[in-house]
């Protein structure tokens, strides 16, 4: 059987490991709101890009299957 001040320490170790996990929870989180915020940066930059290239889309363009 353990002492009291095993659990004891047990216990403070236990809920040293259960904080760790909420701090990195939240950072995940955080991280994972960025990475949403870059990958619409890069997706709006390469659109910018394909314009510098080519140019502007052509909507009104007829179609010549003829």
């Amino acid at each position: 059987m353990t002492t009291p001040k095993m659990d004891w320490d047990l216990e403070t170790k236990n809920h040293k490991l259960e904080s760790m996990i909420t701090v990195y929870e939240e950072h995940i989180k955080t991280l994972e709101k960025e990475n949403k915020s870059l990958n619409a940066q890069v997706l709006f930059l390469k659109e910018q890009l394909q314009y510098k290239t080519f140019g502007k889309p052509c909507y009104n363009e007829e179609v010549k299957d003829k």
